[in-house]
């Protein structure tokens, strides 16, 4: 999934959203579900943030345009789509579909797990302890597995290289005992990507146009 795409997308979803009756909408103000609160329908915020509680239930999709999302411990969300903004999910939570953003990170804490794929296009992804069913993919953003993490899909950098306009590298980093189940794909064989190894961590499947270290 390319930029230009992605940013498509994420645009028709917050669109869709907005003209739909339900969910809640917040314009110029941030959308706070307090502790324990059950939401049905998609929490939409245009130049807000979205801050979920500590054991909660969206029942719909979480959608910010200029604004950070962050979930708190124990609680439960569908999709999570942000075009400027990070992504912080807290403990033992559960996300149901995707997460993507486009000018922004990704953490994801110990215990979390995500049914779907997890996507930037600048901004790194970071987990810790989680789980992830299905792939991990991003343009120009780092990617850092720890404490046993598992992604069950395949790690996909998706950019292109730009000659000299780009001499740094993407770093994928496993430590701790994490696992990709699947493939680490490099789409373009020209950009520099090194997959950093340690602590007994894994790749099952085949590494493509990566450089590898073992620490």
């Amino acid at each position: 999934m390319k930029t230009q795409k992605l940013l498509s997308i994420l645009t028709f979803v917050l669109l869709l959203t907005l003209s739909s009756c339900g969910g809640d909408i917040g314009v110029n103000k941030s959308i706070v579900v307090e502790d324990g609160q059950v939401k049905d329908g998609n929490l939409t915020a245009v130049n807000g943030g979205i801050r979920i509680g500590d054991k909660c239930e969206i029942n719909g999709d979480c959608n910010s345009v200029n604004g950070r999302i962050r979930i708190g411990r124990q609680s439960k969300a569908e999709d999570l789509h942000t075009v400027n903004g990070s992504i912080k999910v807290g403990n033992d939570s559960e996300v149901l579909g995707d997460i993507n953003s486009v000018n922004g990170g990704i953490q994801l804490s110990s215990g979390v797990k995500v049914a779907g794929t997890v996507n930037t296009v600048n901004g790194s992804i970071d987990l810790k302890n989680t789980i992830v069913r299905q792939n991990l993919e991003t343009v120009n953003g780092d990617i850092e597995l720890k404490n046993q993490s598992t992604v069950r899909g395949d790690i996909v950098i998706e950019g292109e290289h730009r000659g000299a306009d780009r001499d740094d590298e993407i770093s994928i980093r496993l430590d701790d005992r994490s696992t990709v189940e699947g493939d680490i794909v490099v789409e373009d064989e020209r950009l520099r990507v090194v997959v950093y190894l340690r602590g007994g961590s894994k790749v099952l499947g085949k590494i493509k146009n990566a450089e590898v270290v073992e620490e």
